[in-house]
């Protein structure tokens, strides 16, 4: 059997990135992670593509960047770094976001005139850590939330892109 040496050392390439990432280690000094799931509601509804974000209260735990995205029924699955599920144990204030684009961009052509502007569609006391009003505890064990309300829906003008 003739063996190509292109083909064998591309295989040799995929089998070592498939073994580095199994065996990635964890950050040095992640604390220990809970599993955490919380749901969102604007005007009582679930809310859907909105991105979540726990800001530690502990100093010592803010370097952990922890959040999520919601599904179509508002819930949200807390990942640490985007790939550790989970958080830490400790009290965090939590902002919620969600955008939305309208208009279209016309590529590099610049004789043609084209508008795109982002809209906010969560009011701003709940965007901004400073401002947000919620407040959620994650203990040791599983963390199934109670529902966020973010007031009703809002179009406020982001950005003109």
């Amino acid at each position: 059997m003739f063996l190509n040496l292109p083909r064998l050392a591309f295989l040799g390439t995929v089998l070592s990135v498939l073994v580095g990432c199994a065996s990635e280690e964890m950050p040095e000094g992640l604390p220990e992670l809970y599993p955490v799931t919380l749901t969102v509601h604007q005007g009582g509804a679930p809310l859907s593509g909105a991105s979540v974000q726990l800001i530690a209260a502990d100093p010592t735990l803010s370097k952990w960047v922890t959040g999520g995205s919601t599904d179509e029924n508002g819930e949200a699955v807390v990942m640490t770094h985007g790939k550790y599920a989970g958080a830490p144990a400790g009290k965090f204030k939590v902002t919620v976001n969600k955008t939305q684009t309208e208009g279209s961009a016309n590529g590099n052509d610049p004789s043609v005139s084209s508008q795109v502007i982002m809209f906010d569609l969560v009011d701003a006391k709940y965007r901004v850590v400073t401002t947000t009003p919620i407040e959620v505890e994650v203990t040791a064990g599983e963390n199934k939330l109670d529902a966020i309300e973010v007031g009703a829906a809002v179009k406020d003008a982001a950005a003109k892109l």
